[in-house]
């Protein structure tokens, strides 16, 4: 993460959109690819400093994608490429190993605090390097359940972690994006993307309806 940010330096993104559902095939999935066959469009290794951000935002927000199934819904986002520091191509998630999406309820408050969701899962890379692969959400499974603050893990396909806080004593059906984090566990770092970009970037909020 260090290398990144020695390349592109501190900066936060703020973005919304939709989602796509994309599943690999095996939560065992590794990196293996070459980021030198991505597409032109999708590597910004010949890019630094503000130009470099800016490419990085427009691409989290051009590959978010929403997909539904009477299930559940996927969340996918846009993935690329940068040189780090030793001059070196790679993979955003060579670089980033976990995807954290926050959410917030739209028109409920539980002590005038808005409930809160937060969806945790791997950064894996999609079968054409193009997209991160999609954190699968299963809505129906989560409104079986009594609402309550705490957390549903899901193993079925790629694991998912689904965090609650704040939560009344009905599921809220409408969220907002409020931000998006890049994980690097190692260094203990993130490439954040805020919500009070949202508007200045695309000029409307995600919304995520159960």
């Amino acid at each position: 993460m260090r290398k990144f940010y020695g390349v592109v330096g501190l900066f936060t993104v703020c973005f919304v959109a939709g989602f796509a559902f994309l599943k690999s095939n095996t939560d065992e999935y590794q990196i293996n690819r070459d980021p030198a066959a991505v597409r032109n469009n999708f590597d910004f290794s010949h890019l630094r400093g503000e130009q470099l951000q800016e490419a990085v935002r427009q691409r989290l927000l051009a590959g978010l994608e929403i997909r539904k199934n009477t299930q559940g819904a996927g969340i996918g986002l846009g993935h690329f490429v940068f040189i780090d520091e030793s001059g070196s191509k790679k993979l955003a998630c060579q670089e980033f190993q976990k995807v954290f999406l926050s959410f917030e309820a739209e028109g409920v408050s539980v002590g005038g605090d808005k409930p809160q969701m937060e969806v945790e899962g791997r950064c894996d890379v999609s079968s054409d390097m193009s997209r991160i692969n999609a954190l699968y959400v299963p809505v129906q499974k989560i409104l079986g359940e009594h609402p309550g603050d705490g957390e549903f893990q899901f193993n079925e396909g790629p694991k998912v972690t689904v965090r609650f806080a704040n939560l009344p004593e009905e599921w809220p059906r409408t969220w907002l994006l409020k931000s998006v984090k890049l994980v690097n566990e190692s260094a203990s770092e993130a490439l954040v993307v805020e919500s009070d970009e949202v508007a200045k970037t695309l000029g409307h909020p995600v919304v995520f309806s159960w």
